[in-house]
Order: structure tokens, then sequence, then C-alpha cells
């Protein structure tokens, strides 16, 4: 069963490039799709004030035969807009809708490739059925069972919803940084030497973020336990023994913060 929070998706490429996901689940997709159909809602809004001008002119026997144009205008417009907003914007932006781009959201292929126009076409046809019998009750239960948080329209078309990379970064950055003011660490200074930087390989930083990732939720007695190996290997070779004596715990959120912008995309 799947569960209703966004998960980790590794996908192989043909060139057996190895490619990691976040999908999006159910709430990241929900906000998305609220914030498209208020912007909806305003363009349709915009367009029943303008037939009801146009609707009030003819009455008035204002220019009556531009008023039949305008108003033949503004249907098309309206049904144009409402049948082609989701395609038109995954189709011009990306795989993503106004809505979505705001959520950090994307719409791929399986194969972790930009959706093709083919694809956006079907997946947004089949809206119809997700929205089976209202409010995407259809979509929101595929969702929830779904390996990959699929809806109908992504199983038919081959389409997975991701989170980008950059947002979630940002996100999880938002989240350490409010931790560490509100669990008032102490504060330790220093310039970090590009030569020294340089020390710092992928694992490091694999190891650094794994360990501030447990910051905001952890107990002090054990967050140290735990900073005390981690911070003697960044001090042996950063070269900086006497920081680490210090405060350990400071020390990796010291240097967490001075290498964070080498590795976050």
């Amino acid at each position: 069963m799947n569960e209703s929070v966004d998960k980790e998706l590794t996908i192989i490429t043909p060139e057996q490039v190895q490619l990691q996901f976040q999908t999006a689940g159910i709430g990241s997709r929900a906000i998305a799709h609220l914030l498209d159909t208020l912007l909806l809602f305003i363009f349709n809004v915009i367009l029943f004030l303008f037939a009801l001008v146009v609707s009030r002119l003819y009455v008035g026997n204002w220019l009556p035969e531009m008023a039949d144009y305008l108003i033949a205008i503004a249907i098309i417009l309206f049904v144009l807009l409402n049948l082609g907003y989701f395609i038109c914007t995954e189709a011009y932006m990306g795989g993503q809708t106004p809505g979505k781009k705001m959520m950090g959201l994307r719409v791929l292929q399986n194969n972790g490739q930009s959706a093709t126009l083919l694809s956006i076409l079907i997946r947004n046809l089949f809206r119809l059925l997700d929205m089976l019998p209202s409010a995407y009750f259809l979509g929101a239960v595929f969702i929830f069972f779904s390996a990959r948080d699929k809806r109908v329209g992504d199983m038919v078309a081959g389409t997975i919803v991701i989170i980008e990379t950059r947002v979630e970064g940002m996100k999880r950055r938002r989240q350490i940084d409010k931790m560490i003011v509100k669990r008032n660490f102490a504060v330790i200074e220093f310039q970090l030497e590009d030569a020294l930087r340089h020390k710092i390989t992928l694992a490091d930083w694999q190891l650094l973020q794994a360990w501030m990732e447990r910051v905001p939720s952890m107990h002090r007695v054990r967050l140290h336990e735990l900073a005390v190996p981690i911070a003697l290997h960044f001090s042996g070779k950063l070269e900086q023994d006497a920081l680490y004596a210090q405060d350990p715990v400071a020390y990796l959120i010291a240097v967490y913060k001075k290498i964070r912008q080498d590795w976050e995309v």
C-alpha cells in the first residue's frame, strides 16, 4: 500500500545512468491542483464579466452585430481555457502548470525524460476519469495505492509527477535552519580556505547531511553521541581540532553551513 507521503524513486536509463527522484504524493499534488483551480476560476470570472458587458451592449442595442461576435468569442475562449489549460501549460512549461511550478512539481515520463506532447495530452484527457465521481476521488484512490503515486491518467500515459530536487532541498534547508535557531545551539565561526574545502568528498557531505537531518528530532544527548566521531572525522580533514574540541555538535553545524552551498543544488 502506498503512503500519503512523498517517496523516493530510482530509474536506470538505457545508458545505465541512475536517476533518483521524489514522487509527489496526494498532499503536494492536491495543493498544486487547488492553485491551478483558483487561477482558472479567476480567468473564468474575467471571461464571464466580459460576456456580461457584451450582453448589456447587445440589450442596449449598441453595436449588436459586433456583440454577437464577441459573445461567440467569449464562449470559444471559455471552452478552450477549461479544456486546454492543463495541456497547454504542461506542454509549454516543461511538464509544469503554474500550480505545479509554485509547489516545485514536474511531470516526467517513466524513464525520467521530459514528458512528450502526446503523453501530456493523454494524461490530461484521462483527467475526466480521475475526477469521478467527484472532487478527484478516483484519482486520489489510485495515487494512494500506487507505488509511484500515479493517478489513472499517469498510468495510461506512462508519466510520473516528481518533486524537483532544488525545491525539496530548499524546504529541508529551511526546516534545519529553523530548528537550529529554535534549539539555541552554540555558534562557532571560522573561515574555510578553498584548499581545505576541496578535501570534502560527496561521501563526506552525505554523512554530514544525514546527521543534520536528525537535528530537528533527536535528543541533545544522543545527538552529541553521534556528533563526536563525525566531528572528529571532519576536524581531521579540515585541520580544526581546536574547534572540534569546543563543541562537536556546534562544530558540525558550522561546517554544514560553510559547505552546503557547494553541494546543494
